[in-house]
């Protein structure tokens, strides 16, 4: 369920920033961040601010160079939406700690129609609605919408979100074959796009649903050996 606003075109035209890029989805955000060193400039600080959230919501280990990092953005949509997913996944996991913004439902919500954004406050919108409301109609029409949005943009990372939940709820509402392919095809398209961490959230979720098989097994196995080798905590 990790991810943020993907600038493709933008980071991709300048070196530096494509390397921080490519690195930040194998899950080496350490690495990430050392390539962007002392860059000051708006694309920078964006891809810095996304990198060291993202490590955290992975890896749960210290929220301050997050926080530091968002601050830098001076209250631009992208801080709001990564402030937000913070918050959400504190509520989610219950967390220790103050709240880092106010109820994350709402603040996603706001953020909808923000351009610099894509589709990305529509599926936090709708993910947040469900697993904290248990709103799942609601949730519905926003991974839709967010599925569209990244089909127009070509975003193939958060299309591959929309699809996993869409997948999900297809299985809850006892349509296990067009749940489980859509549950492969979102696996499949992080795999494409080099994003280890994810894939490896997604080789999970498919994993649980395919009960006592040897592909389970298999997937299994895979997410184990990325979890450790990336230390994502909540995939230990």
């Amino acid at each position: 369920m990790v991810g943020t606003m993907t600038l493709d075109e933008a980071y991709m035209a300048d070196p530096v920033l494509a390397a921080a890029r490519l690195v930040r989805r194998a899950g080496r955000w350490d690495a990430a961040l050392a390539i962007l060193g002392e860059l000051d400039t708006p694309l920078a600080r964006a891809l810095r601010a996304e990198t060291s959230t993202e490590r955290y919501l992975w890896q749960l280990g210290d929220p301050a160079p997050a926080l530091e990092a968002i601050a830098a953005l001076d209250g631009t949509p992208l801080a709001t939406l990564l402030t937000t997913e913070l918050e959400y996944w504190r509520q989610l996991f219950k967390l220790d700690g103050e709240p880092y913004c106010g109820d994350p439902v709402s603040a996603f919500g706001s953020l909808r129609g923000a351009a610099e954004l894509g589709g990305w406050p529509d599926f936090w919108h709708a993910v947040s609605i469900e697993n904290l409301h248990g709103e799942t109609e609601v949730a519905a029409k926003g991974y839709q919408a967010a599925l569209e949005s990244s089909v127009a943009s070509g975003d193939i990372l958060l299309e591959s979100h929309a699809v996993r939940h869409i997948g999900a709820q297809a299985l809850d509402a006892g349509d296990r074959e067009e749940g489980l392919a859509l549950l492969r095809l979102s696996y499949h398209q992080r795999a494409a796009i080099g994003t280890r961490p994810h894939t490896a959230a997604a080789a999970a979720t498919l994993a649980g649903e395919l009960g006592d098989t040897r592909e389970a097994a298999d997937l299994r196995g895979l997410v184990t050996r990325t979890a450790e080798d990336l230390g994502l905590t909540w995939l230990r």
